[in-house]
């Protein structure tokens, strides 16, 4: 059986703003000052799948720049979305096209705006991910262990432990909790039988298209409209059914409710920088306690994350646990407790005509 690797590249970041925007959404970004999340997501698939077996899932939005950063990916290999409907529809819509096109094969679905390192041990478990899927009807998911009580990622309870996949533990999971409390999350830091939520998953794609049959009985309907149609009507079809799918995560639409679901305990460092207080655990701080990227002068200012790309001095006097951020599109400044509120400014924003271009 062949694998294939999906990655999905249709998100928009919301809480990063104003360094992501619609058009230049989080996995266009670069962090570390070499390659950007998408191209570093696209090195590590190709690199265990082939670039041949590695597809690209994007807003049609996006196609420009996706092009512009993976000149090394097919056309073929990229499959666009007409507007983003969340991870269920992205996920149908991918699982359709490739078994059309290369039957059913074993598939890893990986997020674009993630942060791993630890290659050697992702590359391991994306492997043996794969060949579980490949070999059992089941839908396998990753988790990492926490480190600390997490309100900004979903969690797996673990239930018992199934097998070793090459000395990595397989468990059956329990249940899906999405971003807690604190108090629920320091519940399930010391219970120690809860596993942080990557999203990444690996199934064989006629295995996730049934479970969506059983859970997901419109979009399924849908999604077989596109199986039944020519490869000169597929884009004209995908466009007339793809408004009406359900906007829905393949978290709460299946992942919650089959009775497949199976995880691996991933070791490897994994973060997926949902929101600017992320940057403290990726960058240094000063011995103020300050993050500071750019041209940026700071006076008597402690434990906050100064981030100016504008060719311009950001100066700084007395602030204290504050998030700044300077771009072409926006500044941003707020407190560190309430940054991931920045999702419900952008909402605010979108609906607002003359507001609306300042997050396009």
């Amino acid at each position: 059986m062949k694998r294939v690797a999906l990655i999905m590249a249709g998100g928009v970041g919301k809480r990063l703003w104003p360094e992501s925007t619609l058009t230049h959404p989080k996995q266009f970004l670069t962090m570390n000052g070499k390659e950007s999340f998408l191209q570093a997501t696209y090195r590590r698939a190709s690199q265990i799948f082939g670039k041949e077996n590695t597809y690209v899932s994007i807003r049609k939005t996006l196609e420009r720049e996706t092009c512009a950063q993976l000149p090394d990916v097919s056309s073929e290999n990229i499959i666009i979305e007409p507007e983003g409907r969340d991870t269920a529809p992205c996920i149908g819509l991918a699982s359709v096209l490739i078994k059309k096109r290369k039957g059913d094969t074993s598939m890893v679905v990986l997020p674009a705006d993630h942060l791993i390192k630890d290659e050697e041990k992702f590359i391991k478990i994306i492997s043996e991910v794969a060949r579980q899927a490949e070999e059992e009807d089941c839908l396998v998911t990753i988790g990492i262990k926490p480190t600390r009580p997490e309100i900004g990622y979903g969690y797996l309870q673990i239930g018992e432990k199934l097998k070793e996949l090459n000395k990595i533990p397989l468990y059956k999971v329990k249940r899906f909790t999405e971003k807690p409390s604190y108090k629920k999350a320091k519940e399930f830091f010391e219970e120690g039988n809860f596993l942080w939520n990557t999203g990444i998953f690996g199934w064989k794609t006629g295995v996730i298209l049934k479970e969506i049959k059983k859970y997901l009985p419109q979009l399924y309907k849908e999604l077989k409209r596109i199986d039944e149609a020519s490869k000169e009507d597929e884009e004209r079809v995908i466009k007339e059914v793809y408004s009406s799918s359900p906007k829905i995560s393949i978290d709460y639409g299946v992942m919650e409710k089959s009775s497949l679901v199976v995880a691996v305990a991933g070791d490897f460092f994994w973060d997926d920088i949902g929101d600017w207080k992320a940057l403290e655990r990726i960058f240094p701080r000063d011995e103020k306690g300050n993050i500071i990227r750019g041209i940026v002068k700071e006076n008597e200012s402690t434990n906050c994350t100064l981030i100016n790309r504008e060719n311009k001095l950001m100066g700084t006097i007395g602030l204290s646990n504050l998030i700044v951020v300077n771009t072409k599109k926006g500044i941003l400044i707020a407190r560190k407790e309430e940054i991931q509120r920045v999702k419900d400014l952008i909402e605010e924003l979108l609906k607002d005509e003359t507001l609306r271009k300042y997050v396009e």
